[in-house]
């Protein structure tokens, strides 16, 4: 009688930590180094403050190189999709995002393109305030948003020392990593 109490005891515990490890995986989700050390977990797509259905006109630099592209943006509470244009307006690559899954197809892009940094520079751009607060919060960054009728400037800090400065006025975005 005591092996039988053993193996459902062991059978127990193991169930237990299979659950556990699956639920930590299942939460894990996708993330970015916003620092070396400290990550972002992304953010569900009914965190943005609203639903888009739009043109962006989008101009990047990344390693001395300058990047212009179009991007048309189309979000809801279940999904956010991307499709990137080239300066002509030929389909260079789809980024799709439901907070579950995050699937990109792209002839433009390298293989080796992290979209989750994508996908992640849209979400500090133009999700929730509270939200992101509480997701840099999360990770050990500081979040600050001032604004006024016209203007809002978003700030990331790692301690004293500003990281990520997005400015949204008349229209136009800008996010700058400092």
């Amino acid at each position: 009688m005591k092996p039988v109490w053993k193996i459902l005891f062991l059978t127990f515990i193991s169930a237990i930590v299979i659950s556990c490890v699956t639920k930590k995986d299942v939460e894990s989700g996708y993330f970015v180094y916003i620092t070396d050390t400290q990550k972002f977990y992304l953010l569900d797509p009914s965190d943005f403050e609203e639903e888009m259905n739009r043109f962006q006109s989008i101009t990047g630099r990344f390693q001395d190189r300058v990047h212009n592209f179009g991007a048309f943006i189309r979000s809801d509470e279940s999904q956010v999709s991307i499709s990137f244009f080239n300066q002509i307006g030929g389909n260079v690559g789809e980024l799709e995002y439901t907070g579950k899954t995050l699937v990109a197809n792209s002839k433009f892009f390298p293989a080796s393109t992290k979209f989750e940094y994508m996908m992640a520079d849209f979400e500090l751009c133009y999700c929730k305030i509270d939200s992101l607060r509480m997701a840099l919060a999360d990770c050990g960054l500081k979040f600050e948003c001032i604004s006024d009728e016209n203007r809002e400037v978003r700030r990331i800090l790692d301690g004293d020392a500003l990281i990520i400065e997005i400015e949204k006025e008349s229209g136009k975005t800008r996010l700058r990593n400092l």
